[in-house]
C-alpha cells in the first residue's frame, strides 16, 4: 500500500486499506472568499497600479485617511503630485488626488556606499523593478450612479487591497468629483503641474467654468471676483478672456424691482494702462480651428461693439491713445463734492484738517451760488469767512490755514468743472445694459489726477447703487466694475478718507448679491487689498506670485500655496469654494479679443 492509500484508509475508516468506490464520500463545498467584481469585462490594463496594504494599513477615519497604492513600472513616469485617480468599488468609484509620491527598495540594500555609488554612476541605469514606487492617496469624494448623472458625496468607505488605479478617462467624473459646473462663465481648461487634463470625450480637455445661474443662490459673479498675479504674468490678458464671456446676448441676471425681469450685464472698467478697450476688436489671430474649439467648449469671441470709452477732460491733456472704439468727453462737477468730501481731502490733512474742511463745505453748498471748484476756493480765502469760523473757534487758525493751501491746489482746478458734459449727466450711457464702459486715465500724467478720477466714478457706482433714490440708470443695471490696481483704491491705509473709502466700498461688496453689483478686483499686491474688502472675494484667480507676502494673504491650502511661485504664464490656482474645490487651470492660449 503507497502512502496516499494509506492516508485515504486512514480517513475514510477502511482497515484494508482498499478505497472502495461504492462507499459514498461526503463533498465539502469549496470557499471561494470575497473577490471585487469586474462588472463590464476589462482587463484593467490600463491601470496604473493596485491598493495596497503591504506598506501601511488602509485606513479611513472622519478626520482624514490612509490608502497607499502601488504603481507599475510603466505608468510611473505618468503619475504626478495632483493626479486624478479613480478606484472601483464596484458600483461606486472613489475619486481621489495624489498627494505624496515615495520610492522604497524592493530588495534590502544598502545604497548609501563608495561603492555602490561609483558603480551605479558608470552604469547609467536604474532598473525600476529593483524598487516599489509608492502613490498616497487623498479621498475627495465617492461617486455613484444618479438618475441625472453622477452624484458626488463624502469618502465614507475603504477600497479593498488590491484593487485596480485607474486613471479618470470621463470627463463627467473628473466634473462632478472636483464639483465643477458643466456650463458657465468659461475660464480655462483643468490641469495638474501645467499638463492639462485629458479625457476620452471630444473635446478631451475638461473646461472648467464659473456658476452663471440661480441654480444653488445668486450667479458668483455678484459674489465678486479677484485676478492677481506678478508683472507680466498675463493678468490683462486672462482679465480680457474672462470679462468677454460675460457678453453673451442671452446672459442676463435678474434685478431687484423689476418684477422678475432680467437684463444685460453692464461691464465698467478702470484702465490704467489703456488696454480694455480692446474689447471692441477682433484678434485677427484666431483662426478657423480655434472657432470650432470655441463653440465646443461655450467660449465667446470676437470684438464687442457696443464699447464706449470715455475721457475725462482734464486741463493740458489730451488722449493720444489706441481706443478705435466711440469716444465721450465728461467732467467731473464739484457737486458731486457735496456728499463725497475725501475728493478734495486726499492731500494728506489731518483728522482736525478733515473735520474743518467739512464744515466748511457743508456751509458752502448752503449758498444759493452755483457751486463749483472755483467759487470753494473763493469762499475759503475771503478773509470774512476766515474770521467767522477761526474767531468763533470753530477750526483753528493753523488748520484754517492749511486747509486753504492744501485745496488751493493747482490738480483740483485741472479737473473740476472743465468744457464738457458732466459725468452725472451721462450716466444712462455709461451704465447701459449689455455695454463696455471703459476709463482709461493712462494719458493724464498727474498721478493725483487720475486716483481722483477713479476715486469718483467708483464712488458714483456704490453711492447709486445703495441708495435707495440711486439714480435708475445704475441702481436698475447689472453692473460688473472692474478696477485695475485694485491696491491703489481699497488698500488698508490708516488715514480717515481712506477709511470712508474703504468702509462704503466694503459695504458695496457685502450687498453685491442684493444690488447686482459684481466687483472684479484685478492687484498684482493682493496684500495691500483692505482686509474688509478682500474677504468678501468668493472667486480668487491666482497667477504667479513671488512675494511671500501676497501669497500668505490668500490663505489658499498649503498643496496649492507651494505651486504659486512656479506657475507659467497662462497657469492659475482657482479658488472658489461656492463654485468648485481648488484646482489649477490653464488659461487659452489665444486672447479671444485683440491684445496687443
Amino acid at each position: 500500500m503507497d502512502n496516499d492509500d494509506d492516508i485515504l484508509a486512514y480517513a475514510t475508516g477502511n482497515k484494508g486499506g482498499n478505497v472502495s468506490s461504492k462507499e459514498p464520500v461526503e463533498d465539502f463545498e469549496e470557499y471561494v472568499p470575497d473577490t471585487v467584481d469586474n462588472p463590464d469585462g476589462s482587463s484593467f490594463d490600463n491601470a496604473l497600479g493596485t491598493i495596497t496594504t503591504g506598506i501601511d494599513p488602509l485606513e479611513i477615519t472622519e478626520s482624514g485617511a490612509r490608502l497607499t497604492g502601488y504603481i507599475t513600472s510603466s505608468h510611473r513616469p505618468n503619475v504626478r503630485l495632483g493626479t486624478y485617480v479613480l478606484v472601483p468599488y464596484g458600483d461606486e468609484d472613489l475619486f481621489a488626488r495624489v498627494w505624496k509620491l515615495q520610492y522604497l527598495q524592493e530588495f534590502e540594500v544598502d545604497d548609501a556606499t563608495e561603492l555602490h555609488s561609483r558603480r551605479m554612476l558608470k552604469a547609467n541605469n536604474t532598473n525600476e523593478i529593483d524598487y516599489k514606487f509608492l502613490a498616497y492617496l487623498d479621498p475627495l469624494c465617492i461617486l455613484s450612479p444618479a438618475k441625472a448623472g453622477l452624484m458626488r458625496r463624502m469618502a465614507d468607505r475603504l477600497p479593498r487591497p488590491n484593487t485596480p488605479i485607474l486613471p479618470v478617462s470621463e470627463k463627467l467624473k473628473i466634473q462632478t468629483g472636483l464639483n465643477i459646473p458643466t456650463e458657465g462663465i468659461f475660464l480655462g481648461h483643468l490641469s495638474v503641474g501645467g499638463e492639462l487634463v485629458r479625457t476620452h470625450a471630444s473635446p478631451p480637455t475638461v473646461a472648467y467654468y464659473l456658476r452663471n445661474d440661480y441654480s444653488m443662490g445668486d450667479p458668483l459673479m455678484f459674489r465678486h471676483m479677484l485676478v492677481c498675479g506678478s508683472t507680466g504674468t498675463g493678468k490683462t490678458f486672462l482679465t480680457k478672456n474672462i470679462l468677454r464671456q460675460f457678453l453673451a446676448s442671452d446672459n442676463q441676471y435678474l434685478v431687484r424691482g423689476e418684477q422678475g425681469r432680467k437684463k444685460n450685464p453692464c461691464l465698467v472698467i478702470m484702465d490704467p494702462q489703456d488696454e480694455y478697450s480692446q474689447l471692441f476688436e477682433e484678434n485677427a489671430d484666431i483662426g478657423y480651428a480655434d472657432e470650432v474649439t470655441f463653440a465646443e467648449e461655450g467660449v465667446l469671441h470676437g470684438g464687442h461693439q457696443d464699447t464706449r470709452t470715455f475721457l475725462a477732460s482734464v486741463d493740458g491733456q489730451s488722449y493720444p491713445g489706441k481706443s478705435r472704439a466711440q469716444q465721450m468727453e465728461f467732467t467731473i462737477p464739484f457737486e458731486l463734492v457735496r456728499n463725497n468730501s475725501w475728493l478734495i481731502s486726499a492731500a494728506e490733512l489731518t483728522e482736525n484738517q478733515y473735520i474743518g474742511l467739512e464744515l466748511l463745505l457743508e456751509d458752502y453748498f448752503k449758498t444759493p451760488a452755483n457751486h463749483t471748484y472755483q467759487g470753494f476756493t473763493v469762499f475759503i480765502a475771503d478773509e470774512g469767512t476766515r474770521s467767522v469760523y477761526v474767531d468763533s473757534g470753530k477750526i483753528h487758525e493753523s488748520s484754517y490755514d492749511a486747509i486753504v493751501r492744501k485745496v488751493k491746489n493747482r490738480s483740483f482746478s485741472r479737473v473740476f468743472d472743465q468744457p464738457a458734459k458732466p459725468i452725472t449727466e451721462i450716466l444712462d450711457e455709461v451704465f447701459k445694459p449689455g455695454r463696455v464702459s471703459v476709463f482709461p486715465t493712462e494719458y493724464i500724467n498727474n498721478s493725483r489726477i487720475r486716483d481722483l478720477i477713479t476715486l469718483t466714478l467708483m464712488t458714483i457706482v456704490v453711492d447709486n447703487k445703495l441708495s435707495t433714490s440711486g439714480n435708475d440708470s445704475v441702481k436698475k443695471t447689472p453692473v460688473l466694475l472692474a478696477l485695475d490696481e485694485a491696491h491703489r483704491y481699497l488698500s488698508g491705509a490708516m488715514s480717515a478718507h481712506s477709511r470712508r473709502i474703504v468702509s462704503r466700498f466694503a459695504d458695496a461688496a457685502r450687498q453685491g448679491r442684493k444690488e447686482t453689483l459684481g466687483l472684479f478686483l484685478i492687484t498684482q499686491d493682493p496684500q495691500d487689498i483692505d482686509d474688509t474688502v478682500l474677504k468678501q472675494i468668493n472667486s480668487r484667480i491666482i497667477l504667479n506670485l513671488s512675494n511671500d507676502n501676497a501669497i500668505n494673504a490668500l490663505n489658499v491650502p498649503l498643496e496649492f500655496e507651494k505651486r504659486i511661485p512656479y506657475l507659467r504664464k497662462g497657469q492659475m490656482i482657482i479658488q472658489s469654494p461656492d463654485n468648485s474645490d481648488i484646482v489649477e487651470v490653464t488659461g487659452l492660449h489665444k486672447c479671444v479679443v485683440k491684445h496687443a
